[in-house]
């Protein structure tokens, strides 16, 4: 099985290396998804014009046979995600009739809008009560308990804010407002503009989420270069032009957004939830390429090739490392996006493997590396965890994140920097907080990738890796993956934790943890052998949707990620066998 293993991540290390832009970043076009595509069309009808046929037609492809729409490339429907199509496809027929589209309108299932967000859509539209969209402005008193009582563990788990109603516009600038998820804020600021200009339309409160919204802009005409955000901005801002005062400057962001919302559009007419996640995308990689390069003696693929792309991708993460030492989600050189724990976990880890191709001393990424670990090390939570941003800020300790920041660190620790920082303290807090998230069934559940398989793959490997092999918590996590192992070998869940068919990304990552445990795991064999079968004759793998973007609005597929983590399994079946 050894050559048949060395066939297949030869050629899939050979297709990953195609995939290299010429930057020297990698990159993949992740997948498109329901409420961005609706939401790029919303902002053409509001500016009176027709959406272009490949959206419409987008609409047509992805519909279910159920007649939904899901909220991304699983073939699932919701309702929230139909009602919003409905409703787009409903005013554009209304504007344009066309027979094929009123046939298709009338064969959609019918489902009342539950969600806040949907019913505001809806409300632009006139077909709900802008008044009803929210809560009342009492309840922000309850909503200051809530967040308090969030604290308690275990009742804090189980605290969820409705999701029918949206805040009163009076959260913002409060205490409450300063302390949601970054995301968060950038979703409801534009909101509670359109709000407040089809309500109260009080001056000085419009005029504070204005100035809110421009200074959130970011160089490339975004906002937060996400597309959902980026377009409840733009329609915010063309509400205002039709409703407000405005000057010149308001008609400069619609224009730049729009234009960056068009050029991020997906070649299958539909919009992706993001822009894409080039850092991430290129640590793994890195990550990939060094530990195939570790145990090259089979000289699967060209050394000189491999070496070469390593440098030119680890050259550009240093390029586009943010001023405080982190790296964002997506690489902008101005620093303008913030760092988050994650890209920069994996960034330094990236660049502390390319040690493995390129020598000198000092080593040429050094500072870069040096200043990721110092940005870690002021980033920590307070009860030992990495949060995707500000710990305490609307942010929770995530097992991923933390996990990939201890290997981070464990990486960092066996470098021979003389002015490096001691880490081992903090190394340790993670390593007892992640210890203590193992749920009782055997699984760590995760926030950004899907869901328990991933969380339960990026724990049980950061543990093993600092020689926590026995630990009880490593054995549950092994039978829990064992337990819930398909019968064709793979994993699959969806982003909600329910069992789905098996995918690629989550059948290597599970493949990748129980080969670190046992090399001979029965269902890590398995595992194998599903990443063998499915293999394309070039060398790739089909990506599927196991990135969660909001639970609200949907989750991505990301090519690159059918590739690294199908490359690191296959890698440490051949590391173990030797």
């Amino acid at each position: 099985m050894n050559e048949e293993i060395i066939a297949a991540l030869t050629r899939g290390t050979t297709f990953l290396l195609t995939q290299q832009q010429e930057a020297g970043n990698f990159e993949g076009c992740l997948s498109s998804s329901t409420f961005p595509t609706c939401a790029y069309a919303w902002i053409q009808l509001a500016r009176n014009e027709m959406p272009d046929s490949d959206l419409i037609d987008w609409f047509k492809a992805n519909r279910h046979e159920d007649g939904g729409w899901g909220l991304d490339t699983l073939n699932i429907s919701n309702a929230e995600a139909t009602r919003f199509s409905h409703l787009i496809l409903s005013q554009i027929n209304q504007r344009t009739p066309d027979p094929s589209l009123e046939e298709l309108l009338t064969s959609i299932p019918k489902f009342a809008p539950h969600l806040a967000l949907v019913k505001l859509a809806y409300a632009a539209f006139g077909e709900f009560n802008w008044n009803e969209l929210t809560l009342p402005e009492n309840a922000l008193r309850f909503m200051k308990l809530a967040r308090q009582l969030t604290k308690v563990p275990l009742l804090g788990k189980r605290l969820k804010p409705p999701r029918h109603r949206l805040p009163p516009v009076a959260l913002f600038n409060t205490e409450l407002f300063d302390a949601l998820f970054i995301a968060e804020q950038h979703t409801l600021v534009p909101v509670f503009i359109l709000i407040e200009l089809n309500t109260a339309r009080r001056p000085e409160m419009i005029s504070k989420l204005v100035e809110w919204l421009k200074g959130h802009v970011l160089s490339d005409g975004s906002w937060f270069r996400v597309n959902y955000i980026t377009a409840l901005s733009v329609l915010a801002f063309i509400e205002l032009q039709e409703k407000w005062e405005t000057d010149e400057e308001i008609a400069e962001f619609i224009e730049r957004g729009i234009a960056w919302l068009h050029k991020t559009r997906n070649p299958d007419g539909g919009c992706r939830e993001a822009v894409n996640l080039n850092v991430w995308d290129t640590a793994l990689s890195i990550i990939a390429l060094t530990e195939v390069h570790s145990t090259n003696e089979e000289a699967m693929i060209s050394s000189v090739e491999q070496t070469e792309s390593v440098k030119s991708a680890a050259r550009w993460l240093v390029e586009h490392q943010n001023a405080d030492g982190g790296w964002a989600f997506s690489g902008l050189s101005d620093s303008s996006l913030p760092s988050d724990a994650d890209d920069t976990a994996l960034g330094t880890l990236a660049l502390i493997r390319s040690y493995a191709v390129e020598a000198g001393s000092p080593h040429p990424y050094d500072d870069a590396i040096l200043r990721g670990i110092g940005w870690l090390k002021t980033q920590q939570g307070r009860n030992g965890s990495w949060s995707t941003y500000q710990p305490g800020q609307g942010d929770v300790g995530c097992v991923s994140i933390t996990a990939h920041a201890i290997e981070a660190l464990l990486a960092f620790g066996k470098l021979d920097l003389t002015d490096k920082l001691d880490m081992t303290r903090e190394m340790q807090r993670g390593i007892n907080w992640l210890r203590r998230q193992v749920h009782r069934d055997g699984y760590w559940r995760d926030l950004w990738l899907a869901k328990d398989t991933y969380g339960t793959a990026c724990a049980i490997t950061a543990l093993v890796k600092v020689g926590l092999r026995e630990a009880a918590e490593v054995h549950r996590g092994v039978a829990w993956l064992e337990r819930t192992q398909n019968r064709d070998g793979g994993w699959g869940e969806d982003m909600f934790g329910d069992p789905i068919e098996s995918t690629i990304e989550q059948t290597a990552w599970s493949t990748y943890a129980l080969l670190q445990v046992d090399p001979e795991n029965r269902a890590a064999q398995d595992g194998i052998g599903f990443l063998l079968k499915h293999q394309r004759e070039d060398g790739s793998w089909q990506e599927q949707c196991v990135g969660i973007y909001w639970e609200i609005i949907g989750g991505y597929a990301d090519p690159i990620y059918a590739s690294v983590f199908p490359i690191l399994a296959l890698n440490q079946s051949l590391q173990t066998a030797s």
